[in-house]
C-alpha cells in the first residue's frame, strides 16, 4: 500500500475493539539500551547517553527491588561490564603510538574489547594495580608481564583446544556431502561470506587454488581438512614458542595475533592496561624499524570452534580478511578482524547467554552488517558516503532514546525495508534500488524515533504494544510511519495516545498487506 493507504488502515484499526494495556518494565528498557550501546560503541553520543542512563538507574532507589531479581542482577553485571569496556577503550586511546602497524594492533584490541561488553568478567581494581606498580617498580612490572603472558596463553590455548575438537569431529563427516554443499555455497560467497562450520573450508588454499574452479570434489575437501590440521599444528607450535623467550617479544606476538584473548585478560585485569600500553609502544618502535611480524596465523585467532569471529561491524569483514580481499598478508591486518562478538569461545568469558540483553545484543550487533545491509557483501563494508554515514549516526543516537520499542532481530531489516518501499513505491524495488534511498530512509527512521522518544506518553503506548505484536509487525509499522509527512505522523501519534488500548491491533492491522508489490 502507499503511505496514505497505510494511514487510512491505521485510522480504521484504531476504531476497533479495545485491548488491555501493560506497564513498562525494567527489562524492556535497560536490556535494550545495553544491547543497543554494545552494538554502537563507536558512537560517542550513544556512549554518553548510556553512561547517564545507567548511572541514573543505579542511583534510583525505586528500582532497587527490580534490580535484585535474576534479570536485574544480569542488567547490573552487563551494564558494569559495558562501562568497563568504555573506560578501557578511553585509556587505550591515550596510549601514544605512531606507526600504522602498532595503531592497527591497538584498534584490533579495541574491537576485541567491544566484544567483551556483556561478559560481566571484571575482577580487579584499576587503582590497586597501579599502586602496586608504583611500589614494587620493575620487579612487579616483570611479574605482571609474566602473569599476563600466562593468562593470555591460557585463553588462547582454550580457543585452540575448542577449535581442534570442532575440526576433528567435522572431518568425520561425509566428504562427498561436504563437497556438494561447498560447491553450492561458493556461488554466493561474494554476497554472503562464509562465517561458520565446514563452509569455512572455502578459505583454505586447497579450495581456493584447486585446478577445477567449476566444482569442488572429495579430494579437494580432504586436502582442505589436512590443511586445517596443519594450520592448527602450526598454531600450537606458535603458542608453545610464545610461552618461552623474551617476555616483551612474547606479549607483542600475543597482542598482535590474538586480541580476543588479550581483551579478555584486560577485562579481568584492567589495572594492567598501562603495562599493555608499554608493550604496544615497544612494538611501535620495532615497526618504525620495519621489524613488524608478518606471519598470519589465523586459525587460532580468527576461528574458534568452527566459528569465524565477528569484528565490530560484522563477521563479513573477518571473512574478507581470510579470503585475501582485505590484504591478509600481515598479522596486523588479521588482528583487525579478530574480535569476539557474542561468540562463546571456551576462553573463560562469562557471557550470559540466557539474558535478554545478550540476546538483543546478538541481534543488534549486525545492525549495519546484515540487518541494515542486504546480506554481507564486500560492497556493504566499503566506506559509506557522508550522507549515509551521517544517517546511521543519527539512527544510532535516536535508537538509544527509543531502545524500548526498537524491533530487534528480523524487525530491524523489516523496518528499513518498509521505509525504503514507501519511498520507492513498492517492495519489489527494494532489493535492486534500495541503496538509492538508503540515507533518506534511515534518516527518516531516526527522525521518527526521536519524535516518539520525546513524547513519553506515545513511547509508553508503543512499549506496551510491542509486547503484543511480533518484531516484524513493529518494524513494518515504524518503517511506514517514518515516511509519513510530519503532520500526518503527528496525527497518528496523537491517535495512539488517545486510543492506547487499541494501538497493538492497529499496528498489527496496518502491517498486514504491506506496500503494493
Amino acid at each position: 500500500m502507499h503511505v496514505p493507504a497505510f494511514l487510512m488502515l491505521l485510522l480504521l484499526a484504531l476504531c476497533s475493539p479495545n485491548l488491555a494495556t501493560a506497564d513498562s518494565d525494567l527489562e524492556l528498557l535497560y536490556t535494550k539500551q545495553i544491547a543497543w550501546t554494545a552494538a554502537n560503541l563507536e558512537d560517542p553520543k550513544v556512549v554518553a547517553s548510556f553512561r547517564s542512563s545507567f548511572q541514573n538507574l543505579v542511583a534510583d532507589k525505586s528500582k532497587m527491588q527490580q534490580l535484585q531479581t535474576a534479570e536485574g542482577r544480569k542488567i547490573l553485571l552487563q551494564g558494569n561490564s559495558l562501562l568497563a569496556v568504555i573506560q578501557l577503550k578511553e585509556r587505550l586511546q591515550q596510549c601514544l603510538l605512531t606507526h600504522a602497524a602498532a595503531k592497527g594492533v591497538s584498534e584490533a584490541l579495541a574491537k576485541a574489547l567491544d566484544s567483551q561488553a556483556l561478559s560481566g568478567g571484571i575482577c580487579a581494581e584499576f587503582v590497586e594495580q597501579e599502586k602496586k606498580l608504583q611500589v614494587f617498580g620493575k620487579d612487579m612490572e616483570k611479574n605482571l608481564k609474566e602473569e599476563a603472558r600466562a593468562k593470555i596463553l591460557g585463553s588462547a590455548q582454550k580457543q585452540l583446544t575448542s577449535t581442534q575438537a570442532y575440526w576433528k569431529e567435522a572431518s568425520n563427516q561425509d566428504t562427498l556431502d561436504i563437497a556438494v554443499e561447498l560447491t553450492d555455497r561458493e556461488r554466493e560467497m561474494k554476497v554472503k561470506p562464509p562465517q561458520a562450520g565446514t563452509e569455512l573450508l572455502l578459505y583454505t588454499k586447497a579450495i581456493r587454488e584447486r585446478k577445477n574452479k567449476n566444482v569442488i570434489v572429495q579430494a579437494d575437501v580432504k586436502k582442505a581438512f589436512a590443511e586445517v590440521q596443519t594450520e592448527l599444528k602450526n598454531h600450537a607450535d606458535y603458542l608453545a614458542e610464545a610461552a618461552q623467550g623474551d617476555i616483551d617479544e612474547s606479549l607483542q606476538k600475543l597482542l598482535v595475533t590474538n586480541p580476543a584473548a588479550s581483551a579478555q585478560y584486560l577485562m579481568e585485569n584492567p589495572g594492567a592496561l598501562d603495562m599493555i600500553c608499554k608493550v604496544l609502544q615497544g612494538y611501535d618502535q620495532k615497526a618504525q624499524r620495519n621489524e613488524t611480524l608478518d606471519k598470519a596465523i589465523f586459525w587460532g585467532g580468527l576461528v574458534v570452534g568452527g566459528v569465524l569471529l565477528a569484528t565490530g561491524i560484522g563477521a563479513g569483514v573477518g571473512a574478507m580478511v581470510l579470503s585475501g580481499t582485505a590484504a591478509a598478508g600481515t598479522l596486523t591486518t588479521v588482528a583487525a578482524g579478530a574480535a569476539l562478538a557474542g561468540t562463546i569461545a571456551g576462553g573463560g568469558e562469562a557471557v550470559y547467554a540466557s539474558s535478554k540483553a545478550h540476546e538483543s545484543f546478538i541481534e543488534a550487533r549486525d545492525l549495519r552488517a546484515s540487518a541494515f545491509a542486504e546480506g554481507s557483501s564486500q560492497a556493504a563494508f566499503g566506506k559509506a558516503d557522508a550522507a549515509t554515514d551521517q544517517a546511521y549516526s543519527e539512527l544510532a543516537e535516536a535508537g538509544f532514546s527509543a531502545a524500548s520499542i526498537i524491533p530487534f532481530g528480523a524487525g530491524l531489516k523489516v523496518m528499513k525495508n518498509a521505509a525504503q518501499a514507501s519511498k520507492l513505491g513498492s517492495y519489489a524495488k527494494v532489493a535492486n534500488e534500495g541503496a538509492k534511498v538508503e540515507a533518506a530512509s534511515v534518516k527518516s527512521i531516526a527522525t521518527s524515533l526521536k519524535e516518539i522518544s520525546s513524547d513519553k506518553d506515545v513511547l509508553k503506548v508503543l512499549e506496551n504494544s510491542q509486547k503484543k505484536v511480533d518484531s516484524e509487525e513493529m518494524g513494518m509499522f515504524l518503517g511506514y510511519l517514518s515516511d509519513l509527512p510530519q503532520a500526518e505522523r503527528k496525527e497518528v501519534l496523537a491517535l495512539l495516545k488517545k486510543k492506547p488500548e487499541k494501538a497493538a491491533d492497529a499496528i498489527r492491522e496496518s502491517s498486514k498487506s504491506g506496500v503494493c508489490k
